[in-house]
């Protein structure tokens, strides 16, 4: 077995404090405004082949510009998630949990936070964040169009 880590290996000390602006663009717009009305807002192709959220312009299969746009239940599946234990400054506190949920009638995947799950105890924690696990949005009371006006997505009982 080859030994990945040596008493040697170089650790480095990073700071990074970056403030910048993005410009969402039209798609990223529609959909930002869309969380702020408590609504989800994807892009399907022209073909009605494949529905993306996160909402993009054009086919990643075809390359064709996408002009359909559909409203969704903002409810979907888990298809993937992980526990973090060691939170980075300027994020959320640790432990919070990520997972990549595929919103019903979607082809691919908006990573988010989930909520509503006890994480002090990991193996219950885990039981609750397995993959296929139907989960539902959670609406900030106070939406400004960014991707936090959905707090977490909460498991569903």
């Amino acid at each position: 077995m080859t030994q990945t880590t040596t008493p040697d290996t170089l650790i480095h000390d990073v700071h990074w404090e970056i403030d910048y602006k993005v410009r969402l663009g039209q798609a990223w717009t529609r959909f930002m405004r869309g969380l702020q009305n408590k609504e989800l807002w994807a892009t399907r192709t022209n073909d009605g082949a494949r529905t993306y959220l996160p909402p993009q312009t054009y086919d990643e299969a075809t390359f064709e510009p996408i002009s359909e746009w559909v409203k969704l239940e903002p409810v979907g599946t888990l298809r993937a998630s992980t526990i973090v234990y060691q939170g980075f400054e300027g994020g959320p506190t640790a432990p919070y949990a990520v997972g990549a949920i595929q919103i019903d009638g979607t082809d691919s995947l908006l990573m988010h936070f989930i909520g509503g799950v006890d994480l002090t105890d990991p193996d219950s924690a885990r039981a609750q964040l397995r993959s296929g696990t139907r989960v539902r949005a959670v609406w900030a009371d106070d939406r400004t169009a960014k991707i936090t006006d959905i707090v977490h997505f909460a498991v569903e009982a």
